[in-house]
């Protein structure tokens, strides 16, 4: 389980791009995309993706997803826990030292 005092930021070396109606995530490497790598965000990924900036906690997002969203306090809690694990198992974050 992860801290909801935590303050986590965006690798700089991911590129997140909204095409039509859909968000995505690429790595750079060399300065190149790499086109295999491609993770596509929902509407709350990419909300959270967005807010991961190393000054907000992971509580204040939890709490901005509350007021944006129609879900319980519980499902947010559940799914942020698993979209940061999964972040972090491509290093596409990294955790801020408070």
């Amino acid at each position: 389980m992860i801290d909801l005092k935590q303050n986590y930021q965006r690798n700089e070396n991911f590129v997140f791009r909204r095409i039509e109606d859909e968000t995505i995530l690429v790595p750079i490497k060399d300065n190149v995309g790499d086109m295999s790598c491609i993770y596509s965000l929902n509407e709350v990924g990419a909300f959270i993706w967005q807010h991961l900036n190393g000054i907000l906690t992971l509580s204040e997002i939890k709490n901005m997803i509350l007021t944006e969203f129609e879900v319980s306090a519980k499902e947010v809690e559940f799914d942020l826990n698993e979209f940061i694990a999964d972040l972090n198992a491509i290093d596409a974050i990294r955790r801020v030292q408070n």
